[in-house]
């Protein structure tokens, strides 16, 4: 499901509430292959009734990785025009089948648990009377927009999350804690946009959330440093190389395929980076939208973060191909009428998208392959520096159970409170939370989300984004605590003109609308021309 503009009207003009589901009923499914790992049939077993429809998308482009589309048509119509979908990607078919079925997981599950749930209604001040300031969590340490009203007298609601530490409850805005309209009371606005960020999935609570952890620290870490703000620090692979990687690596340079692994944070002792690219000749690329694919990981093991970028990256080429390429090009991989038939299910929630991004990407996927070659030259391609990474942190973690721990333990030491919202289904067998970390940010140049930290580091890097002085329309008050603004000596202001003039013809990098929306309004305004 993607990120709706909170200005959209809400959906929430229901005939009824949602059904009550049978977990582990027996459903259509088409297309998957018939022996199933055994993850993915345990999270085929906690999903609502539907239709479950998936394909491989790896013809799509000549590296040939294993990434797989599933998606579930729904038999309730509460979820009007939800399409929860998932694509996974791996060295191996089932890999990539488990990572697109728990993808379908994270994107549904939220809403059925969140829904049903009694939600406090009241401000901060007013619940910290009631249940103590370390059971609320504060709006004010919540990266909320530059200049928003919200404070801590203003009336929000409020759903449980767990205290990862004690597994006490805490109190968390709606507006952060639900990831899709569905969840929110009827007529309640959210205070910023809806964000999956720090979703998480696996066999059980602390894996899903050590995975969702993994992801805010990935986003935390490279928000300021890549796509639009790429600082081009390429990451020196001389040494240090696994045999895995090795064979990566060269197989994309005979594809043609320059890979470029670059460097983003290693912050906690975790390495951050990513893995941007592109065809050494343009009119190769599936399409021209897969140049723009990127590769994102954060991994106490940096052999590990080098894999998975360099998968994502490549999963990422057809993803975007098959997304918002041309429908008939979708159309070579799905089985006969799956796109119009996803179009036509989807069409309630397309209509709800958040305008910039659709119109962005509707300006990108008309540029030939050179053109949006040119686009990305100079940020995503750049090339400025080297950091060796065989200097990056690395420690053996060898599962994701200890993957996460290592990084809940990390940010535990720094001081950071790690809090979940449990959307396990009942009965065990399946973890899926969302992942909450106050202080760690996103969404800093696509919805102005900014806080102590990134105020921090944009100051450091002497950066024109934070200014001192009289707040304007687009200079907008950082919102932050008290002992925040006495730490930095006065009000820091974000300057959302220049992250606009920043972000510019990039936003697609940071907010893409639904599955073959843009290629679908475009054959619609050209059978209209």
């Amino acid at each position: 499901m993607s990120d709706i503009d909170q200005d959209d009207r809400a959906r929430h003009d229901r005939i009824k509430a949602p059904r009550a589901y049978r977990y582990g009923a027996r459903r259509p499914i088409e297309g998957l292959p018939e022996h199933l790992p055994e993850p993915v049939r345990a999270y085929l077993d906690i999903l609502p009734e539907g239709r479950i429809v998936g394909f491989p998308l790896a013809p799509l482009d000549r590296t040939g990785i294993p990434v797989w589309f599933v998606s579930l048509f729904l038999d309730d119509p509460f979820f009007v025009g939800a399409m929860p979908s998932g694509i996974g990607y791996g060295a191996t078919d089932d890999e990539a089948l488990i990572g697109a079925v728990a993808e379908i997981a994270e994107n549904l599950m939220p809403s059925l648990a969140v829904l049903p749930r009694r939600k406090e209604r009241g401000s901060y001040d007013d619940l910290v009377k009631v249940f103590g300031a370390t059971s609320v969590a504060d709006p004010l340490t919540l990266c909320l927009p530059a200049g928003s009203e919200v404070g801590r007298g203003t009336v929000l609601e409020w759903t449980p999350a767990l205290r990862h530490a004690t597994g006490e409850t805490v109190l968390m805005p709606l507006d952060i804690a639900a990831t899709d309209y569905f969840e929110l009371s009827e007529g309640y606005r959210p205070f910023t946009n809806l964000i999956t960020n720090g979703l998480g999935a696996g066999p059980d609570l602390p894996f899903a959330l050590g995975h969702g952890v993994l992801e805010l620290l990935q986003r935390d870490g490279n928000g300021l440093l890549f796509r639009a703000l790429d600082q081009g620090v390429m990451l020196d692979l001389s040494d240090g190389l696994g045999p895995e990687t090795t064979a990566m690596l060269a197989r994309l340079e005979d594809l043609g395929i320059r890979a470029l692994p670059k460097f983003a944070t290693d912050q906690f002792g975790l390495t951050n980076l990513y893995v941007v690219g592109y065809d050494r000749n343009p009119a190769d690329a599936p399409v021209p939208i897969a140049l723009s694919a990127c590769g994102e990981a954060c991994d106490p093991d940096r052999e590990r973060a080098l894999r998975k970028a360099l998968l994502e990256f490549q999963a990422a080429r057809v993803r975007k191909a098959f997304g918002h390429g041309p429908l008939a090009f979708a159309e070579r991989v799905t089985p006969p009428g799956y796109v119009n038939a996803f179009i036509q299910k989807a069409l309630p929630s397309l209509d709800l998208e958040e305008s910039r991004a659709l119109k962005a990407m509707l300006e990108w996927i008309e540029l030939p392959a050179d053109g949006l070659r040119g686009v990305l030259a100079d940020t995503v391609y750049s090339e400025r520096s080297t950091r060796k990474f065989s200097d990056l942190p690395t420690t053996h973690a060898p599962d994701g159970h200890a993957r996460g721990r290592i990084a809940c333990d990390r940010l535990l030491a720094a001081g950071f409170d790690v809090l979940a919202i449990d959307c396990s289904p009942p009965g065990g067998g399946v973890g899926v939370v969302k992942a909450i970390v106050p202080g760690l940010e996103v969404e800093t140049m696509s919805y102005y989300r900014i806080g102590e930290r990134n105020t921090r580091k944009l100051i450091e890097r002497d950066h024109p984004l934070i200014r001192f002085g009289t707040e304007s329309e687009t200079l907008r008050p950082v919102r932050l605590t008290p002992e925040a603004l006495e730490r930095f000596g006065g009000q820091p202001l974000f300057d959302t003109a220049l992250a606009e003039r920043i972000v510019g013809d990039h936003y697609p990098l940071y907010r893409e609308p639904e599955s073959h929306h843009a290629p679908f309004r475009l054959e619609q305004r050209g059978r209209a021309a």
